[in-house]
């Protein structure tokens, strides 16, 4: 009996040891109050797993210190998965927010009547110093239909950004061989006579289709663009080309006059005296150009204009020095890429693409290390034209089925959505023939 009398004594210890100062108020699990014990009592502090609400303590949901909700509460395994407004999550406590403006990733004068916020969480946008939450997925997209869903379809982009046909948005419709950008802010088909252009007239070209040749409208201003006409052919007269030996973008051009006196300019013959492009002319072609050109198959060549911007970006004393693609001229003449690549730091390789062809693709997205360039409709079923976006994901800017949320974004090839297609079908087909021969032998025993 005394033993039973010593361990109700212990137990009765033990719960007011418990609670602390808590027996001094009549406010549940209140630890301090003021005016103990009388009507006007107001607790000021609780026990450790309640908080104050009300001037009562109420239990805490979480016991991670200021998390509003979490998983396994007041377990071992407690993880917090929000947390209350003035705080953020961070590796699983809740710590102070850095910035009083709601969702505010960053910001000037923090926590104090000057604060301004410069940038927002991801999910969020800057507008008149707030955050305000995108309506768009799409990447620099203003206004879309059944937006954040799987089939959100851009409808009108950022100031300064273009629709593509895909309804993505790009800062220039020259992302997008074959297009122009309209005064109305989308991106739109060159005519069929052009490769590229800057407006929808067929004297508004920029390139050529292959075995055309482009003669601009004023040759003192080629941005403004020119008309596609038949390539080099050999002269049934005393004037025009001897001999169409220049070959740029599978295009002939003349790389020797009739006229002796004559040399090839950008392709076509003209006298030299017009225009003081050819130091040394040697019956009818050009043996060494002047400042300014490259000498290229017995013709000189201009890099600001077709077809010579197609083989060097820079030039010096007569010669190339750097190729459009990237490489460096080995005396005055340009390497060749690989065919998937646009530009390369070595000639040939398709491991050495830093920019890709057209239809093309780099899974790395950076322009400034080598690497392997893939099709675009491998990653993105019917794509004609693609870049590369976040991660392993690729946006299609041209596509022959389907636009907008139809077109697939995530990355599966039509490869491996086959593959995965196959799988499913073998293991549900092993599934139900397992269960057909299972009920057999139950049956039979």
């Amino acid at each position: 009996m005394l033993i039973g009398f010593l361990l109700v004594c212990a137990t009765v210890l033990a719960k007011h040891n418990e609670k602390g100062s808590s027996a001094n108020c009549n406010t549940p699990n209140c630890r301090d109050c003021t005016n103990p014990k009388a009507e006007n009592e107001a607790c000021t502090d609780c026990d450790p797993a309640y908080v104050l609400n009300g001037g009562q303590c109420v239990e805490k949901a979480c016991n991670t210190p200021n998390c509003k909700a979490c998983d396994n509460p007041k377990t071992d395994n407690e993880v917090c998965t929000a947390c209350d407004p003035a705080y953020v999550l961070n590796g699983g406590q809740c710590v102070e927010k850095a910035c009083n403006t709601p969702n505010c990733k960053a910001c000037d004068n923090p926590k104090t009547d000057n604060e301004v916020c410069t940038a927002c969480d991801p999910a969020y946008v800057l507008n008149g110093g707030q955050c305000v939450e995108k309506a768009c997925n799409t990447p620099n997209c203003k206004a879309c239909d059944n937006p954040k869903t799987d089939n959100e379809v851009c409808t009108k982009c950022n100031d300064g950004d273009y629709l593509t046909p895909t309804n993505q948005c790009v800062p220039d419709c020259t992302a997008i061989s074959g297009y122009y950008g309209d005064s109305d802010k989308k991106c739109k088909a060159c005519n069929p006579e052009c490769a590229e252009c800057v407006g929808p007239a067929n004297n508004q070209c920029t390139a050529c289709p292959v075995g055309k040749m482009l003669q601009y409208t004023d040759t003192n201003t080629p941005v403004n663009g020119g008309t596609c006409m038949d390539q080099c052919s050999v002269s049934s007269t005393n004037d025009g080309c001897a001999e169409c030996g220049a070959q740029i973008g599978g295009t002939a051009y003349c790389s020797k006059c009739k006229n002796t006196q004559q040399a090839p300019l950008n392709g076509n013959c003209a006298a030299s005296s017009r225009v003081a492009f050819c130091a040394t002319i040697t019956s009818g072609a050009c043996t060494k150009c002047n400042e300014g050109y490259f000498l290229k198959d017995g013709g000189c060549y201009q890099t600001d204009r077709q077809p010579g911007k197609q083989v060097c970006s820079s030039a010096q004393g007569g010669t190339c020095q750097t190729c459009a693609n990237g490489l460096q001229a080995q005396g005055g003449a340009c390497g060749e890429c690989h065919s998937t690549c646009a530009t390369c730091s070595t000639a040939g390789d398709p491991n050495k693409c830093k920019t890709c062809a057209t239809g093309y693709y780099k899974e790395n997205g950076d322009d400034t290390t080598a690497g392997l360039c893939k099709k675009c409709s491998e990653k993105i079923s019917g794509c004609k034209q693609c870049v590369s976006s976040s991660g392993s994901s690729v946006i299609c800017l041209e596509s022959e089925v389907g636009t907008g949320g139809s077109v697939n974004k995530s990355g599966l090839s039509t490869g491996a959505i086959a593959g995965i297609s196959v799988a499913v079908v073998v293991v549900v087909g092993g599934l139900v023939g397992f269960l057909c021969w299972w009920f057999v032998c139950r049956g039979k025993a």
